[in-house]
């Protein structure tokens, strides 16, 4: 819940974030930023570039958060892995470390921590084996604002492509991808060859970020520049770029495409950006501009190079889904690889929904809302936010009160039960959480009692959900019994997908009817296995499609959220409570300018619902 920025970015949801961010609480705009960086094959050719180009691996992953104090506020952690005791190897280790520590004083940058392995040798009966010295660098900084986060997906409304070299090196191939794809090292890496400017051009792209003069962006040291250029256009459909490398003053095209020097690639809201670089003296290239198509256009020296994107997506895409077909049950792997792109996220949002926090007033008699959890249970907090924020007076009631009776549940108008691995799954989702209810007296009169009452409502999210149809809470009349079943995968799925929300009677959701919304998912039994026709259900939202990985379970008729005939009682696999901000989405559309998503409203349907029964 507090997770502002993770891997996956755009309507496609993949995996190309270098930069994470966490939020330090719920209701500010800090967080904490970081990255990582390593550069072992540029370590084999020489241990000082190699360290030199992980620290700015490092640096050029982590710029794209507005940090603080740009970057004097980013420390770094050292992890280095070496066959020490082995002939030369002891000196380049510390050749590696006098070079990282020089290059970090050198930036204002501390190393407070770090750790090491120098036994990185395996012995076998006819050989040994040296593993390759290197070094892992993370870095981490105070994010000052979660909101200005740039991601690599280029935007089509947006401005033109800009190239900074922050080695300030020659291009060379040593140590690329390139190479190693070729069974090769090489003789040369690039380096980092002059400090000061790498401070200064950090400094301006932060500050333009901060300035909101950056629309999207990525780094050039994992697969050089047009690896770069076609993953900032992989992450939606009908986006393409044409660029022009001219300007770079490169006459070897390979080199141009596949060099790792240090360096970033950017669109910009419009030229003046150019005012800043001017001010700092920061060498800078206009690369190009954003189209539609499905064609990356490369022009050098007056010749014409076409790169295929969606073909080239489904290489990249490639050996995950080699990795994939290793951990996922039946053709899965596959319908994944298949259909990745077809499932773009589309939202549609409730025409009243204005996006902001609601005020509501401490003096206000506030309904009584609990928050029910167990050991192992988790997401407590974002869920007592989500209904603090709606206008509850929220409790939070662990399952020893009510087994010990110091909880009846009496005052309580709202009841919400979290997601989690409570009793760790070891019974079975939830098993052991229902136990507990049904064999403690105490607790199992005091749930029968409460949806006994019709002046309550309440929540079951993933793991509460899944104690819920365990309890038979929500269809009781049924004699062939629903449950959660294992996800058709056989894995846990954690993802960013989307529901569709029908004309309801839900008390929760019937204000959102005829939307499209996107929501975190994250169960490894989310199947909802309903023996009984499809109207024998009231299910009130769909995933936004049916088949996988949109539908991230397999449930049946495509269910993602199911209540009661009364609509009062709401079972749901999506994290509702995790979505509550615009900046816990994945994906949000930037123009919508909102702070919270349309989720907080079924909430706040909830307390108004109270109010007037």
């Amino acid at each position: 819940g507090k997770v502002a920025k993770q891997q996956c970015v755009g309507p496609l949801q993949l995996p190309l974030n270098d930069c994470a961010v966490v939020a330090l609480d719920y209701d500010g705009q800090d967080g904490i930023a970081t990255s990582m960086g390593h550069a072992p094959l540029s370590g084999l050719i020489s241990s000082p570039a190699g360290s030199r180009n992980a620290v700015a691996e490092a640096l050029t992953n982590v710029i794209w958060a507005p940090l603080q104090k740009g970057i004097g506020s980013v420390s770094l952690s050292a992890n280095w892995m070496w066959p020490c005791n082995n002939p030369g190897e002891d000196a380049r280790l510390y050749e590696a470390v006098e070079a990282l520590s020089d290059f970090a004083i050198t930036l204002g940058i501390n190393v407070p921590t770090g750790k090491d392995s120098l036994s990185m040798k395996q012995k076998y009966a006819d050989q040994e084996v040296l593993a390759p010295g290197s070094v892992v660098v993370s870095a981490v900084g105070h994010c000052a604002d979660i909101n200005r986060v740039v991601e690599p997906v280029l935007q089509k409304d947006g401005g033109p492509l800009y190239y900074i070299n922050f080695s300030n090196d020659q291009y060379a191939l040593g140590g690329s991808s390139l190479a190693q794809t070729l069974n090769k090292i090489g003789a040369k890496s690039p380096d980092i060859v002059n400090t000061a400017r790498f401070v200064s051009a950090f400094d301006t792209i932060q500050d333009l970020i901060k300035d909101g003069k950056i629309l999207a962006g990525h780094d050039v040291s994992a697969g050089g520049i047009l690896t770069c250029l076609l993953e900032m256009c992989f992450s939606d459909i009908d986006l393409a770029a044409e660029i022009d490398l001219t300007p770079l003053q490169e006459n070897d095209l390979v080199k141009l495409l596949f060099a790792e020097n240090a360096g970033i690639i950017f669109q910009a809201v419009d030229q003046s950006v150019e005012e800043y670089f001017d001010r700092t003296a920061v060498s800078y290239a206009k690369i190009g501009e954003v189209v539609s198509g499905d064609k990356l256009v490369i022009k050098h020296h007056g010749a014409d190079y076409n790169f295929p994107i969606p073909k080239l997506r489904d290489v990249w895409f490639e050996t995950s889904f080699l990795l994939d077909r290793k951990q996922t049950a039946g053709t899965l792997a596959r319908e994944r690889f298949a259909g990745y792109k077809e499932q773009p996220l589309k939202f549609v949002f409730p025409s009243t929904h204005s996006g902001m926090v609601p005020v509501t007033s401490k003096d206000v008699s506030r309904p009584i809302a609990a928050v029910i959890r167990e050991k192992g249970s988790n997401s407590e907090r974002e869920l007592a936010n989500a209904l603090y924020l709606a206008g509850f007076a929220v409790k939070d009631v662990h399952m020893t009160d009510l087994m010990e009776g110091r909880e009846d549940l009496s005052e309580v108008r709202f009841l919400g039960a979290v997601g989690g691995f409570s009793n760790s799954d070891v019974l079975g989702s939830a098993k052991g959480w229902a136990g507990a209810f049904k064999y403690n007296e105490r607790a199992n009169k005091v749930i029968s009692d409460f949806f006994a009452r019709t002046d309550v409502l309440s929540i079951g999210i993933c793991n509460g959900c899944q104690l819920f149809i365990e309890l038979d809470l929500i269809n009781p009349v049924h004699d062939l019994k629903a449950y959660m079943d294992f996800n058709d995968s056989m894995k846990h799925e954690s993802s960013f997908t989307s529901v569709k929300i029908p004309k309801n009677n839900s008390v929760m959701l019937s204000t959102l009817a005829g939307t499209k919304l996107g929501v975190w998912i994250s169960h490894g039994e989310g199947k909802f296995n309903l023996p009984l026709s499809e109207d024998q259900y009231n299910i009130v939202a769909k995933y936004g499609y049916a088949s996988y990985p949109a539908n991230p379970n397999g449930s049946h008729y495509n269910t993602a959220m199911m209540c009661d005939p009364a609509g009062r009682h709401l079972v749901t696999m999506p994290h509702i409570e995790r979505s509550i901000y615009s900046w816990n989405w994945a994906h949000y559309p930037k123009e919508r300018g909102s702070e919270v998503s349309p989720w907080l409203e079924a909430f706040i349907n909830a307390r108004e619902w109270i109010e007037q029964h």
